[in-house]
């Protein structure tokens, strides 16, 4: 898990990109589409977003994305 203040900042390209997916509500067979990747390749890319930002669910990603205004590093 990354600290509080950097953790938008420690996760990869892609995953920014299926977080930010993510919060436009996009399904996961959706962000696969849009990204070329297979599904399951994007609950991958979930999990280890969820563990990073130290939530447990879907929900719990959107929350934290919307309480840190959706500014990712670019």
């Amino acid at each position: 898990m990354c600290a509080k203040k950097s953790s938008l900042n420690c996760l990869s390209k892609r995953e920014q990109e299926v977080f930010q997916l993510l919060l436009q509500e996009k399904s996961n067979r959706e962000i696969s589409v849009l990204l070329g990747i297979a599904e399951k390749t994007v609950e991958e890319h979930l999990t280890r977003i969820y563990k990073k930002l130290g939530v447990r669910s879907r929900t719990g990603a959107v929350l934290y994305g919307i309480g840190e205004g959706r500014d990712f590093p670019h």
